[in-house]
Formats: structure tokens, sequence, C-alpha cells
């Protein structure tokens, strides 16, 4: 969705606060030594679009072809609910960076603006695509025990297997009517310690939840299974685009 700015560049008040990714793995890392619980969610372009409903119905309407893809089919005001609990839960949020995307940053300003509300930890977003990029990722999740969660995980799982990572689950969620079956599902699974969670919005939404009830880390981790699994192929628009055209040829013959 491309936008066009002001020419003249904001001060975002959010901006002072992001924590480089150093600090962010650290901030994993020492979770995990202390097994404490912890938890990421990132508040990208879906996430900020439904934030800013009903004050701007127009974000709403130019997300809905994404909105399947992203799993999402629930009303609004229900999923705006869930991520303002997410917002106000998660440890640490990754929102968009106002030197990659001005114009989504400006919208994630507004936003918190309009709630008085910063989250303690920022971090950029897209933290585990550039980890996943550089290859860091591997060092990160080395000999740890993993679950992985979304769509993508079963194919997924190989890979981080030979990369030295222990997959003990793998889970699938397709959408928001999964969200709680599988929130039960693995909180009542003990022997992990990471969770992965490539699920669009409902990552989002459960990564909090997740940390708060198993008492463990819970990462939003987004494109990076994608990148993992395509590479310099992944190609954002075109999954969206077959998915929505496996969904409409289902939508048909039943």
């Amino acid at each position: 969705m491309k936008r066009t700015v002001d020419v003249f560049k904001r001060n975002y008040r959010y901006e002072t606060l992001f924590f480089d990714n150093s600090r962010i793995i650290n901030m994993i890392q020492k979770a995990y030594e202390m097994k404490s619980s912890l938890s990421l969610g990132r508040f990208g372009i879906g996430e900020i679009s439904y934030l800013s409903w009903p004050t701007n119905t127009l974000l709403l309407e130019d997300f809905k072809r994404y909105q399947s893809y992203a799993g999402i089919n629930g009303s609004p005001d229900i999923i705006k609910s869930e991520l303002l609990t997410a917002l106000k839960t998660v440890d640490i949020a990754g929102f968009i960076m106002p030197w990659r995307l001005e114009y989504w940053a400006q919208a994630t300003d507004r936003v918190l603006e309009n709630l008085k509300f910063f989250p303690k930890t920022i971090c950029c977003a897209w933290l585990m695509h550039d980890m996943v990029h550089r290859g860091t990722l591997w060092t990160l999740l080395n000999n740890k025990k993993v679950i992985l969660i979304g769509r993508r995980s079963q194919e997924a799982a190989p890979i981080f297997l030979e990369k030295g990572v222990t997959i003990t689950g793998v889970f699938n969620l397709n959408g928001f009517e999964d969200l709680e079956t599988v929130f039960h599902s693995i909180v009542n699974e003990t022997d992990w310690e990471i969770a992965l969670i490539s699920a669009g919005i409902p990552a989002t939404i459960l990564s909090p939840r997740i940390a708060k009830y198993s008492g463990k880390i819970a990462i939003d981790f987004g494109h990076a299974l994608d990148i993992i699994l395509d590479g310099d192929s992944f190609n954002h628009s075109k999954l969206v685009e077959e998915w929505n055209s496996n969904r409409n040829k289902m939508d048909e013959d039943s």
C-alpha cells in the first residue's frame, strides 16, 4: 500500500525509545537464562490499521485484501480490543521505524497519541527478519527447545533442525478462529522454551498471552519464517494473491 507523505520530516515521540537489535537479543537471552517470561509483539501495517479503527476507516478498507492471509475474519471492534490488550501487556513492542516507512510511522504515532500510552520497550518491527538475513538467529536459538506456530511451521521445521535448533512442537494456526484452541494447547505443553509465532495479526495477540500463562518466551516471528523458507524469492504480495485465490476457489467449490 503506497502512500504519499509531506516532505517535512516529523519527530516521533516513540522514535527516541527504540532499543537497538543487540539490546533486544540480550534481553531474550537473559530471559532464557533466568527462565523468566518475555514477549515480543509486532505492530505493523495490519495492526496499526485495526488500532486506527474507527477514527480512520480508510486504513482498514485498504487492508481488506490482506485480511484473510493475515489470519483475520472477526469484527474490527473485537480485533482492535484484542490488539489493545496486546499492546498494553507485551514486554517488547515492535514498531515501524520512521526512516523505513514514513506514512505508517505517522499512523503509529497518532495511535499512540490517542491512547496516551507508550510501551516501555520498543524495537524495530523487522528485528527477526534482520536476524535471519544476518544469520544471528541460529546463534540465539542453538540447542534451545523451540515450538513453531503458524500455517508454514511444519514446512519450516526441518530447516530449524538442520541449524541445530531443537523443535519440540509444531502448531498450525490459520486464523483468528484457531487462536483459543492453539493458545490452550501451547500453555498446556511443557517441553519448550521459546515459541516463534508466524501467524499474522493473531501472532501479535498471542505472544503476550502465551508468555504470561506459560512463564516462557513468546516471539511474534512474522515473515521471518517466510524468509527462512523462500530466501531471496520471498514475495509477500505473491503469497497473498495465492492465498486469496485458493480461498476463493474453496468458496466456489463449497
